[in-house]
């Protein structure tokens, strides 16, 4: 639900911003007439992580003044020099632009996605308010927003603006939702078809995405968005109002369908324990010591740990918070590496790997009964480490 950065996209951005700043300009000539539309536009998935859930956008259109332009709350300012840092630490701040409709569209041609539009039944006044309301939120003062992935983005900033600027409430029907889910749940969907992306998510997004989303909040998705405009209405003391017409499609795009998928993290994973219990029997069985096993999987570990730790501590990323992956990929673990073969610290080690395994065999049992739905990919990786913080009390003393 974002802008991807590229040369070329780069180049498209300036002139959102450019045309933008021309529009807001000339806002208090631009008086809509009977001829005129708002539309909801939605966007399928891509195949790019950054537009994996989709997108929203509102389309103005009014025939009689050749007026069709797209608001877009999706983009950001690449040539900030702190675009990077911001970017990392969850402060990087996003834009409402303004561009023509056939930019929008030849955007959405080239990557070949889907573009369903909903013509919003809302009066002329309406519709210029909305568009006043709109241009307002384009001057520097109010265009800039933070980012947040589960409650301020593109999606729901779109159903704010339009529950704000129309005077008439808007009655949402919910009875199509599959109610009670997590946004954690929600992202599944959009997933299918990418399992290493669906476990990055998973292993970042720390118990805020477990919360239960309210009906409200499942408008931080654009199908869900579009679903909700669709089953809207106005209701008076006399009468019942369509809120949103018959979607449209204008564009038709690729389909991906559900599919077997060869090289998954969990296929990847327990083949990876399957190898590391063998090993481990050969050590048991011939007397040895693999160190080489420990060291790698407490660096894999440890280096997770460290990335989760700054996640939640070091940014402002709201849905990163009190990752309990922490439990089995502590930062620590890359200060055990160094003292692994130590016989100074060897009491010590020995203390600290017991204390793992009984962390790993407490998580190992509860992992469906925990506040944070834990990746089941990583199962087997937990699995090993438990095997190999046993397989330490099997020696009495370190070797290389």
């Amino acid at each position: 639900m974002m802008v991807k950065l590229n040369i070329g996209r780069a180049l498209l951005i300036l002139v959102f911003f450019g045309f933008s700043f021309s529009v807001v300009a000339k806002k208090t000539s631009i008086k809509l007439t009977d001829s005129s539309r708002v539309s909801l536009l939605t966007c399928s998935a891509g195949d790019e992580l950054y537009s994996t859930f989709g997108h929203s956008a509102i389309r103005v259109s009014d025939p009689m003044l050749r007026l069709d332009i797209v608001f877009n709350y999706g983009t950001f300012d690449f040539q900030d020099p702190k675009f990077y840092p911001n970017f990392v630490r969850g402060k990087l701040k996003y834009i409402l632009s303004c561009y023509p409709y056939r930019l929008f569209n030849k955007e959405y041609v080239s990557e070949n996605r889907s573009v369903w539009e909903q013509r919003l039944n809302i009066t002329l006044d309406e519709r210029q308010y909305l568009l006043d309301s709109l241009f307002v939120n384009l001057t520097d003062e109010y265009r800039y927003y933070q980012y947040d992935f589960l409650n301020d983005n593109c999606a729901t900033r779109i159903r704010d603006i339009f529950v704000q600027s129309i005077s008439r409430k808007i009655e949402f029907d919910y009875s199509s939702f599959d109610k009670g889910k997590s946004f954690r749940q929600l992202l599944k969907p959009n997933l299918v078809n990418k399992p290493w992306s669906e476990l990055g998510i998973d292993l970042l997004m720390g118990i805020p995405a477990d919360k239960i989303a309210t009906p409200w909040d499942y408008m931080f998705l654009p199908d869900h968005l579009e679903r909700a405009f669709q089953n809207a209405s106005f209701v008076s003391d006399t009468a019942k109002y369509s809120f949103s017409g018959k979607t449209k499609m204008l564009l038709r795009g690729k389909v991906d369908s559900p599919r077997f998928i060869w090289g998954s993290p969990l296929q990847i994973f327990i083949i990876l324990l399957m190898l590391i219990a063998l090993m481990s029997y050969r050590e048991i069985k011939l007397g040895v010591r693999y160190l080489w096993i420990d060291r790698t999987l407490l660096v894999f570990a440890g280096l997770l740990g460290v990335l989760f730790t700054f996640l939640w501590v070091g940014t402002a990323h709201k849905s990163m918070v009190w990752n309990l992956n922490l439990l089995w990929a502590n930062p620590l673990h890359l200060v055990a590496v160094f003292i692994l073969s130590s016989k100074k610290f060897r009491n010590l080690i020995k203390i600290y790997l017991n204390i793992n395994l009984v962390i790993a065999l407490i998580l190992l049992i509860c992992w469906a009964f925990l506040p944070q739905t834990l990746p089941r990919a990583i199962y087997p990786i937990v699995i090993a480490l438990a095997i190999r913080f046993y397989l330490f009390n099997r020696f009495l003393k370190i070797t290389v």
